[in-house]
């Protein structure tokens, strides 16, 4: 009983203990309340002559509505700190959903402005990582009505431009994997304002960390075909006989084989796509079968000359290869690959390619 009373008397001790512990380390600073902290929802950076501007939706404790703060830095934890000292409050980036960078940014270069959302140690690697088609100042301060465009919303266009397959979703981890990767260029998606509406419009293109061309969503299907993230999307054509016919592609994929040659690569692509009539003017159309060789030769015909005239924007004209046929040449013919790594832009812009497409079409119901 002795032992027994003893035990709970040092138990007692202990408890009592680490409760003032405790208190002490709330009232001596140990604990940031939330009212103290700055919950960023959105981060938009632009470059400046001297530095970066930095606009930041912030959400606050107290408040439904997010705020916009904008401040300027040399580089973009200089802003967010001059932010602080501003506000007097500390950021907490785990409530960050997306980052959207200028055009600017992406013509000079992301890679100084990518450090801080990968090295920072609060700083979230997985939000969704946008370009703007102009600066990224005009996106955080459009407002519809009296608020501003939320960050989420910002963040499920992206996601759902993705499943409809017109646009890419790219995650700051994504990209900063693509960039130290071998054999592909990185790309995310691009937002801009039209008629004074944000939205998702298509997707950059970079040579390493270089914005070189856009491509807009009927190219960006491609891209997520050929790469095997195609989750869906509609493709239009006309026939004489009934007008426009839209097609919902339920799957789609991609194979592509790399070969040497005279010691010179070759890629052969063949794409096949599952579709299904999904409007048509003509409402005989999806109870006539006969009609339906006619329309997967014209499906046919349109997927095969975007996907040619893709490749050309992008390895040809741009010498950038977002879809990765580098990487794979160096798995597959990885002798080749090490004695011609260094030149493999040169290569891009005469790289034989050869397209083949075939297109199935079913009657909806």
């Amino acid at each position: 009983m002795k032992g027994n009373k003893k035990r709970l008397i040092i138990t007692a001790i202990a408890v009592l203990a680490a409760f003032f512990i405790l208190a002490s380390a709330s009232a001596s600073g140990g604990q940031i309340q939330l009212d103290d902290r700055m919950l960023i929802q959105g981060i938009g950076i632009d470059q400046t002559e001297d530095g970066v501007l930095v606009s930041v939706h912030i959400s606050q404790h107290s408040q439904t509505e997010p705020v916009l703060e904008q401040v300027k830095g040399k580089t973009v934890l200089a802003a967010m700190d001059a932010l602080v000292q501003r506000s007097g409050k500390v950021p907490l980036y785990s409530h960050n959903l997306i980052v959207v960078l200028g055009k600017k940014c992406g013509e000079e270069g992301l890679k100084r402005y990518m450090d801080f959302f990968v090295r920072y140690y609060e700083a979230r690697p997985s939000v969704g990582m946008f370009l703007a088609q102009g600066t990224a100042e005009e996106i955080f301060t459009l407002k519809e009505g009296e608020e501003y465009v939320k960050p989420e919303e910002i963040a499920r266009m992206g996601q759902g431009g993705k499943t409809n397959g017109w646009t890419v979703y790219t995650r700051v981890i994504d990209f900063v994997n693509q960039l130290q990767g071998e054999g592909s260029s990185p790309y995310m998606p691009v937002v801009g304002v039209k008629d004074g509406v944000v939205a998702v419009t298509g997707t950059a293109i970079f040579q390493e960390d270089t914005y070189r061309t856009t491509l807009n969503p009927e190219e960006s299907r491609i891209l997520l075909l050929i790469t095997k993230r195609l989750t869906g999307g509609q493709l239009v054509t006309e026939l004489p006989k009934t007008g426009k016919v839209t097609a919902t592609i339920r799957q789609g994929s991609a194979q592509v084989r790399p070969s040497i040659e005279k010691n010179e690569p070759r890629l052969d692509i063949a794409i096949t796509c599952q579709t299904e009539i999904s409007s048509t003017e003509n409402m005989d159309l999806a109870a006539d079968e006969t009609l339906f060789p006619q329309l997967e030769q014209a499906l046919e015909s349109q997927l095969q000359a975007t996907t040619l005239e893709t490749l050309k924007k992008t390895l040809r004209e741009q010498q950038a290869d977002p879809f990765g046929f580098g990487r794979q040449i160096m798995q597959e013919q990885t002798a080749w690959w090490k004695q011609n790594r260094e030149n493999w832009t040169e290569w891009l812009a005469k790289l034989p390619v050869t397209v083949q497409v075939e297109v199935t079409v079913e009657s909806a119901g």
